[in-house]
């Protein structure tokens, strides 16, 4: 089946993000980023995209994480489908980068990628705790229907802060709003309190052609900004969301 546009600027995308210049890697580590070494887990010298569900489609639902923590070899040899799922994203990635851009390698891992992702995501205590029930139980999608990146494509450290790269990321690499106008969501879900619109986070989650709904929550709690619990706040959510996407189908 060849290629949607919104793919191939997809790929465009992840190319820059697995591609990132030396500049940038080393604002990252200065900045906190775990780094590679004989005594890390593997994956740390790699900058990750996210996802582009299979079913995702103009209009849909962008899930946006803070940054990956670096597991311990102790935790991945507890957790083997995040060990198993992490090689695969890493050998998909790696055998990208060494392949080069052509038809043939953006199409191999395009379709790693994201059976990739649909084992990997339900195995995440972020995606279980937070996102898995407002997708699911409030707006009725799947994995498969999102898409999904991190505002920081690096790893972290489990005992630094997320705001030094998140804001980096932000400023000196690739800004959100870039990706908001490649896939153009009806909303944005984000678990980051202080990336909303009214947060320190991120500039602007509007490109020049698309301005979505956001909603921040705690990711630890799901509460939005005002404190509220996510029975209180999520369906008021789904709501907004499905007279937004009705809306822009008139």
């Amino acid at each position: 089946m060849p290629m949607s546009k919104m793919e191939k600027r997809w790929l465009d995308f992840a190319w820059k993000v697995v591609n990132p210049p030396q500049s940038h890697l080393d604002a990252c580590i200065a900045a906190g980023a775990a780094v590679p070494g004989p005594d890390r887990v593997d994956g740390n010298d790699l900058r990750l995209p996210g996802y582009l569900g299979r079913n995702y489609r103009t209009g849909g639902v962008l899930c946006v994480g803070a940054v990956s923590r670096e597991p311990s070899r102790e935790d991945e040899a507890k957790d083997r489908d995040i060990a198993r799922t992490n090689a695969n994203l890493f050998e998909t990635t790696r055998k990208w980068i060494k392949e080069g851009r052509s038809p043939e390698s953006d199409a191999d891992y395009l379709n790693s990628i994201r059976p990739t992702y649909e084992q990997a995501l339900p195995s995440w205590s972020i995606w279980g705790r937070s996102f898995r029930p407002l997708v699911e139980d409030y707006l009725r999608k799947g994995i498969a229907d999102i898409a999904y990146t991190n505002l920081a494509k690096c790893r972290l450290p489990i005992d630094r802060a997320t705001e030094p790269l998140m804001r980096l990321c932000e400023r000196g690499f690739i800004p959100i709003r870039d990706v908001v106008d490649l896939v153009q969501p009806t909303a944005v879900l984000v678990c980051v309190l202080g990336a909303g619109r009214s947060g320190d986070i991120v500039v602007s989650w509007d490109s020049e052609r698309y301005s979505p709904l956001v909603y921040p929550f705690q990711g630890r709690n799901s509460t939005d900004p005002a404190g509220r619990r996510r029975s209180e706040w999520a369906p008021e959510m789904a709501r907004k969301v499905r007279r937004q996407k009705r809306r822009r189908r008139m």
